[in-house]
């Protein structure tokens, strides 16, 4: 199952940039890193996202309010 990194500036509707892997671990270390890059930006949502069967699945994400959250 492949595994997407997004990393979005704005609202939830604004247009994201996506990275794809198969490999969760690789995938993973793309989210840790644009939480380095990214993360002390206050508009900034990180997302890792399963492709899964039953459509998209999000894993965790990040924002600077929250922090890192597990799911939505």
């Amino acid at each position: 199952m492949p595994f997407h990194v997004r990393l979005r500036f704005g609202p939830p509707s604004s247009p994201a940039v996506t990275g794809t892997w198969d490999s969760e671990a690789t995938a993973e270390r793309k989210f840790r890193g644009f939480i380095g890059r990214y993360g002390s930006r206050a508009d900034v949502c990180i997302e890792l996202v399963e492709d899964g069967r039953q459509g998209e699945h999000i894993v965790r994400s990040w924002t600077r309010e929250r922090g890192e959250a597990e799911g939505p």
